[in-house]
């Protein structure tokens, strides 16, 4: 019997080709994306799974308290782990680690030369007992002793290939080898490690003694609780049986014995390593924490579309059930029962679905593979040793088959063998017509919402885009400067404002949008506040606020010859001084973190100093000439005139920095950079969004073939009677215009809710215009007016004699 079913199935797919190409084509395409998402879901998930310690490894915290902000770092004061240890020495182990993410590293060449290469990434300082929390797997070297000696260092087989050619397995000639970071810091190779995988919070690639870090870093302070860097984070291991409650009970009383009271308030938490990856308001290594409701929306959106494949098999099915309706009948005289009937058309369903997934597994893995920029990792499917992802593959499977195949199946099992016999398949059919429109307007209310989503997204990006962030950005170029050396600099600039098409030459310790500002604090002692406010120090020179164009609104700028003891304010720091004049703050002293108390002598306009994600910081500048650790150069020019520029500037900086690797940005394109979250997202909604619409089309194209089945005879009197191709047009024309606007006003409070919400992340966003929701309904009006004449202008110039010669 089921030999027979299945030939049969064989027999109708083969009977009905386009019906079964669409049907295919649509789950296919719907699951194929869900896979994608589905994958991704499961990779951020997880993150750190790998370690055997998972489930006893914790990361320590720092939230500062200020008058004007509430401070959350992932960096804690170099001193906290070997404090925490000698008060708490039964808990468990702690290590330091630091990261510093792209720098150069050189090794000798044959001929005693210096070979020199950029790494971007997996750069680190870690304790000894580093690999007593994370697992590494061992190619040589003992993990014991790998990091005791002084600038001891670790690396990677990537890292052993790219610096000494090791292809081989042949790791113990790189044992004693000597590598060179930034041409500061020399360390030695005393063993190599597997590299980390992908889904690792800690992705070190080269691992020095910690200490070593004195060498590469000016901020180290050691024995300071005052000082922090977001780089110097420290992971703890517990011992068994003991909590996290356990942990954060102690901290309380660390920070009270540790902290200066003239401090602002500062307390001390612990975070375990699985919530490490989904708080991204503490920083991570490499920037791999994601907010948890990012892992929502791909879930959300992929199960949208699988559904919405549904919607399109069933509506398909039910328009091919009329043809149907005698082999039902037929089956039901021969003694046909209705569980068999059902049997039947499920197992066609299944058949149709097990090819979707087959086709959607091979489409996935190869859209995957090439999403590594959209994504921000290299994934693939490995559906045989990921049975997380096999198990969810199975569950579409049963699922498709059983949402897809049941309303179908009992369709075409209640029909009665008499009325079917007598012609009367269609009016049996006809009560099914609600229920299919209810499909259409399901699947496209999924369209619009992404549509919505979409079109508010690239609002969002332009906005990005086009915004005044208070500073010039077009044709400025910046390169990072080694060392700070006067002499070299000055040199350079002389070289470099010589150039034709060159108009200002500055350095600093970053552009104006940097992430590489000094956080310190800031008081105004009239104000008798609690504690002192955070700021953000600029380092500038004497032609910082030209090149940028950066307004000063009162005052002067600082003296060429001044080292930290002027400074300028922004308006935001002039408002946390209680004024409203900026002429009233020229003169006054403020006391400041960083190298003590200075006169304003100056007051600009505010610019952004963060993305636009987040809300500007108050800042005050000050010149300090150790602290050039970026160059700028503002230049007029065409593009080949900027690549003969960029060819120049190489050339002076490398007479300089001739043992460093020459790199360089330009402003717009770092700016731009901040959004790539962003515009990783309008990609994904732009691709999602039109599959759903493809699909919903389809759905459309099956209901109007259902419409144009039952309405066959119908279409062939109103020709008979004279109507014209464009009237019989218009009798599907208003029936899909009714639908779609149906589904949009379903639409509409859904994606304003949702868009409405993500805009709510932005410090600075647009308002989620009325002209966003014409745009959507326009859109899918268009595509289903072209979806709906192509398929019913084959019923419309039909011959009416071909539909009434029965009558």
């Amino acid at each position: 019997m089921i030999k027979n079913y299945f030939i049969t199935a064989i027999r109708n797919l083969r009977r009905n080709r386009s019906f079964t190409l669409i049907n295919v084509f649509g789950l296919a395409l719907g699951i194929s994306a869900a896979l994608v998402l589905f994958k991704y879901v499961m990779f951020e998930k997880s993150f750190d799974q790998y370690l055997s310690n998972y489930d006893r490894l914790y990361r320590f915290t720092k939230r500062v308290e200020s008058p004007n902000l509430i401070d959350l770092e992932g960096g804690v004061p170099n001193p906290f782990a070997q404090s925490f240890m000698l008060d708490n020495p039964d808990l468990g182990i702690a290590c330091r680690t630091f990261y510093t993410g792209e720098n150069q590293l050189s090794v000798q060449g044959a001929s005693d030369n210096w070979i020199h290469y950029q790494q971007t990434d997996g750069i680190g300082f870690a304790d000894s007992t580093f690999f007593k929390l994370f697992d590494y797997e061992w190619m040589i070297g003992d993990s014991e002793t790998a990091l005791s000696k002084p600038k001891s260092a670790v690396i990677s087989t990537s890292l052993a290939e790219k610096l000494f050619g090791v292809t081989d397995g042949g790791y113990d000639r790189v044992l004693g080898k000597e590598v060179k970071m930034n041409n500061e810091l020399t360390v030695f190779i005393t063993g190599v490690v597997v590299d980390p995988p992908k889904n690792a919070s800690v992705p070190f690639k080269i691992i020095m003694e910690y200490e070593a870090v004195a060498e590469i870093f000016d901020f180290y302070q050691p024995e300071s609780w005052t000082s922090t860097s977001s780089n110097a984070q420290v992971f703890f291991l517990a011992n068994e049986n003991v909590t996290k409650k356990q942990i954060e009970a102690v901290l309380p009383e660390l920070g009270k014995k540790y902290i200066p009271e003239s401090e602002n308030r500062t307390t001390f938490h612990v975070q375990t390593i699985a919530e490490m990856h989904f708080q991204p308001e503490f920083n991570t290594y490499g920037s791999t924490a994601i907010d948890s409701d990012i892992i929502t929306v791909p879930i959300v959106v992929g199960i949208f579309l699988i559904l919405t494949a549904c919607v399109n098999f069933v509506n398909l099915s039910t328009a091919l059930a009329i043809k149907r309706a005698k082999e039902v009948g037929i089956r039901k005289v021969l003694g046909g029962h209705k569980g068999q009937l059902i049997f039947q058309f499920l197992g066609e369903t299944f058949l149709i679905t097990l090819i979707s997934v087959l086709l959607s597994i091979g489409i996935a893995e190869l859209v995957i593979t090439n999403m590594e920029d959209l994504l921000g990792h290299k994934l693939s499917l490995d559906l045989l040793n990921d049975y997380s992802l096999l198990a969810v593959v199975v569950t579409v499977i049963i699922g498709v088959t059983l949402f897809a195949g049941l309303y179908p199946s009992f369709v075409l099992s209640k029909l009665k063998p008499v009325s079917v016999l007598r012609g009367k398949g269609q009016s049996a059919m006809s009560g099914n017509i609600v229920t299919r429109r209810g499909l259409v307007i399901f699947q496209f209310f999924i369209s619009q919402v992404l549509v919505i989503c979409t079109l508010v997204v690239i609002s969002q990006m332009k906005y990005f885009s086009n915004s005044d962030l208070g500073f010039e950005k077009e044709s400025i170029i910046t390169f990072p400067l080694p060392v700070p050396d006067g002499s070299k600099l000055q040199v350079m600039r002389n070289e470099l404002i010589s150039f034709p098409g060159v108009e200002n030459v500055s350095y600093a310790f970053g552009s104006p949008l940097s992430t590489n500002n000094i956080g310190s604090t800031f008081g105004y002692a009239p104000l008798e506040t609690q504690g002192q406010f955070d700021v953000a120090y600029k380092v500038i020179d004497d032609n910082y606020l030209d090149l940028y164009g950066i307004e000063l609104l009162a005052g002067r700028d600082i003296k060429k010859t001044d080292t930290l003891t002027e400074a300028l304010i922004s308006l935001e720091a002039l408002k946390l001084m209680e004024m409203n004049d900026p002429n009233e703050a020229i003169g006054k002293e403020i006391s400041s973190g960083f190298a003590g108390p200075k006169t304003v002598v100056g007051v600009f306009k505010d610019f952004h100093n963060k993305d636009l994600k987040e809300k500007r910081d108050p800042m005050v500048m000050v010149r300090y000439p150790g602290y050039y650790y970026e160059g700028a150069l503002k230049f007029s020019g065409n593009e080949s005139e900027t690549n003969d520029l960029i060819a120049a500037l190489e050339q002076t900086w490398t007479a300089q920095y001739p043992d460093v690797l020459f790199d360089y940005s330009l402003l717009t394109e770092e700016i731009m950079e901040n959004y790539e979250e962003e515009a990783n997202m309008l990609t994904l909604f732009q691709l999602f969004s039109g599959i759903a619409i493809l699909i919903g089309c389809l759905g459309l194209y099956g209901l109007v073939s259902f419409m144009a089945n039952q309405k066959k005879k119908e279409i062939g009197v109103r020709k008979v009677l004279g109507a014209s191709v464009g009237q019989i047009l218009n009798i599907f024309s208003k029936e899909m215009l009714v639908l779609i606007g149906v589904a949009f006003l379903i639409a509409v409070p859904f994606g304003y809710y949702i868009m409405d919400n993500w805009l709510s992340g932005f410090e600075y966003r647009v308002g989620v215009s009325v002209w966003v929701f014409v745009a959507a309904i326009g859109f899918t009006l268009i595509v289903g007016v072209i979806t709906t004449v192509l398929r019913s202008m084959k019923a419309a110039v039909s011959n009416p004699v071909d539909s009434l010669r029965s009558e």
